[in-house]
């Protein structure tokens, strides 16, 4: 007995002498080496207040694009206050042993601005305000022991200090698994240093500056990363060979190499090596051709292939033939390619698994469809911005468990009549919207009750002779909707019925007239409305009143009782 009482004093002076070690749950040790890094990642103690500033432009997530902003907020930079370190934005902790897991150092260096924090994946253009490179000293991370994540990502480093690089890691941070240098000015010879963490499964080096004398024989050196599962090395143009030399990766499960100069005909053999590959990440190349060479399909090893992005190349067509062997992929991203004329859906069948297909930004003319379509597994199908007229709807209609659909964009005219859809009961994101800059496109939605599990509706570009009933849609959510300003008329919409939309979030509209008796809303019934948009619309002085949800009013160019309100 006397045994188990000093036992239980042993511990609890253990625990009291731990926690006087610790400032308010940050392990002092730790504390003070977070200090050492400041003077490099001066922001590593603040936060970015709000946040407002990622919506000055309006993203279009069926799309996958954004639309213009209406204004642009200001970034608040504010000082953490806590003095537990554990608490910061930048920081997480264990909620065992108190010790540092994480660390968020992304866009640090300098206090961020607007250009910092929506950057472009430009390697020499990168930032704006300081733009002094600086050298690294990674032993300054080696108080860390339990670092499981380091995001050093748009700092401007160009290498490390002597003798000071990753390998010095190698010995304490054994439970390193997650490294992003993206955006850097690094070298290849980065790379040898690299090679030592040994704990690494997720490593991001795109949009560095590869041009030492044989970066392919760096990368070698990073075969010896047996557990590495994520490799990022887009954004580097000279390597074009590179898929035929990263031989050894067998653990791996994701590899982008987008931007990277990849040129002409592409043997996808070339990624036999990778058994384990998930996902692959060819985009904004200029890759003409895909194929397997004379090989027959027994003899391709990528059977566990689920995510192909191929957009922003020069494929045509026969893509799908050459891709058909590829019979597990569940995500395959087409857009911005030279697609043309019409797609056989029977070209389709052979990926029973598929279950989103982005085409968006071709010359796509119609879908041809097939008696044995086996697509029953597609959900999301991105079509914005092809040659379609209105014969396409007939088309789709079998895709009977699609959830997103988008068919908006410049070119579709005509009368659409959403009563060609009337299979697609499941549908919850639909783009209808129309861009086109002769007579637009008369939308025929009278029949919307039929999609009742709508969550998200584009109908931007409206015209004067749509036909747009919005009863029925009680889960809607998300609600884009604006007049077409090509069009002199402008469009009169029927808008009384918003008021019953209790769940709507999300509400914007453009070039309407809301003083019109048949267009008002009483916007005090929309008790879950967070975000409301009014831009090149008319306007009653009372309009908005009492929204207890709301979070983010935009009102720009709109007359307010013939008041110009910017």
């Amino acid at each position: 007995m006397e045994y188990w009482k000093w036992l239980k004093m042993v511990v609890v002076a253990l625990i009291m002498l731990g926690e006087g070690w610790r400032n308010e749950g940050c392990l002092e040790e730790e504390r003070l080496a977070l200090f050492q890094l400041k003077p490099f990642f001066p922001s590593i103690d603040s936060r970015i207040f709000d946040g407002s500033w990622l919506h000055r432009s309006m993203y279009n997530p069926i799309t996958d694009s954004w639309v213009d902003g209406l204004m642009s907020d200001p970034i608040i930079e504010e000082k953490e206050t806590s003095s537990d370190c554990c608490e910061w934005e930048n920081i997480e902790c264990s909620s065992i042993t108190g010790r540092v897991t994480h660390l968020f150092l992304n866009l640090t260096y300098t206090s961020p601005t607007s250009y910092d924090l929506v950057y472009s994946y430009d390697s020499y253009n990168r930032r704006t305000g300081n733009n002094e490179y600086w050298y690294l000293n990674t032993s300054l991370f080696l108080p860390f022991e339990e670092l499981q994540s380091l995001f050093l990502s748009g700092n401007s480093i160009v290498g490390f200090v002597d003798n000071q690089g990753f390998e010095k890691l190698s010995s304490k941070l054994n439970k390193l698994e997650i490294l992003d240098l993206s955006d850097n000015y690094f070298n290849d010879s980065i790379l040898t240093s690299l090679s030592k963490l040994s704990s690494l499964k997720s490593l991001n080096l795109a949009g560095n500056n590869f041009i030492g004398s044989n970066p392919i024989d760096g990368l070698k050196r990073l075969s010896k990363l047996k557990n590495l599962e994520i490799l990022d090395l887009s954004h580097h143009n000279y390597i074009a060979n590179i898929s035929s030399q990263l031989n050894g990766f067998s653990s791996l499960k994701s590899l982008r190499l987008q931007d990277c100069g990849l040129v002409g005909s592409i043997d996808m053999l070339e990624f036999n090596s990778f058994i384990n590959l998930k996902e692959l990440y060819l985009g904004s190349n200029q890759i003409e051709s895909l194929g397997f060479s004379s090989y027959d399909k027994e003899q391709l090893r990528l059977n566990k292939l689920e995510v192909l992005d191929i957009s922003e190349n020069l494929l045509n067509s026969s893509v799908f033939s050459s891709l058909s062997p590829l019979s597990n992929l569940k995500s395959l991203y087409l857009s911005f390619n030279n697609l043309k004329g019409p797609i056989h859906i029977e070209d389709l069948n052979a990926f029973s698994y598929l279950e989103e297909l982005i085409l968006s930004f071709n010359e796509v003319t119609e879908f041809v469809p097939s008696q044995g379509l086996r697509l029953m597994n597609l959900t999301v199908l991105r079509l914005s911005d092809n040659l379609f007229n209105n014969t396409i709807l007939s088309s789709l209609r079998t895709l009977s468990n699609l959830k997103t659909l988008s068919l908006g964009g410049y070119n579709l005219e005509g009368t659409i009549d959403i009563k060609e859809l009337d299979g697609l009961s499941n549908l919850e994101d639909l783009d209808m919207s129309c861009y086109s800059i002769g007579s637009g496109c008369n939308l025929q939605l009278q029949s919307l009750d039929l999609f009742s599990s709508l969550k998200t509706l584009f109908l931007d570009g409206v015209n004067s002779h749509s036909q747009i009933k919005l009863d029925g849609l009680s889960n809607l959510e998300d609600l884009f909707m604006s007049c077409d300003s090509n069009i002199g008329s402008g469009c009169n919409l029927q808008l009384q019925s918003l008021d019953l939309f209790s769940s709507l979030k999300t509400l914007s509209l453009g070039g309407v007239n809301l003083i019109d008796s048949h267009s008002q809303i009483k916007l005090q019934n929309l008790t879950n409305l967070e975000e409301l948009w009014l831009w090149d619309s008319s306007l009653p002085f009372n309009f908005i009143g009492a929204l207890p949800s709301l979070k983010r009013l935009v009102v720009a160019r709109c007359n307010v009782n013939d008041s110009l309100f910017m």
